[in-house]
């Protein structure tokens, strides 16, 4: 288990070192986004028993099982900031790289339509 800050530095340091143009706080942000979308529709295992107001924070400890459904949603979510910053660069002169915004965005109502799907748990119960 690790924190969404943790997860998200893991993420800057280990797995896109290079080619990442969002900061520290532009990938976190990313981080408690997607993981509150997946909030709203699983409850996540750190608030399990917990009755005062649920507040996910950079803070907040995620299970690598939840990890692995929030992280494609973070994922797409990383690469359409990624490709604003991009289209936005545009009026400067440059000449973006990799995939648009519309196409990024495409892909993440994909993900948010199967998300319930995803996040949905029942625990078996024997008799």
């Amino acid at each position: 288990m690790a924190t969404l800050s943790e997860l998200a530095q893991a993420f800057m340091d280990g797995e896109r070192p290079a080619g990442n143009l969002l900061d520290e706080d532009g990938v976190r942000a990313q981080a408690l986004a997607a993981t509150r979308f997946y909030a709203g529709f699983a409850l996540l295992r750190c608030f399990d028993g917990v009755e005062a107001e649920r507040v996910i924070t950079s803070e907040t400890v995620i299970s690598l099982s939840e990890w692995a459904v929030i992280r494609p949603l973070f994922l797409l979510y990383v690469d359409r900031e990624t490709a604003i910053q991009l289209e936005a660069s545009r009026t400067m002169g440059i000449d973006p790289y990799g995939r648009s915004v519309s196409e990024i965005a495409t892909d993440i109502t994909q993900v948010e339509a199967e998300m319930p799907q995803r996040a949905f748990f029942q625990p078996i119960v024997t008799i």
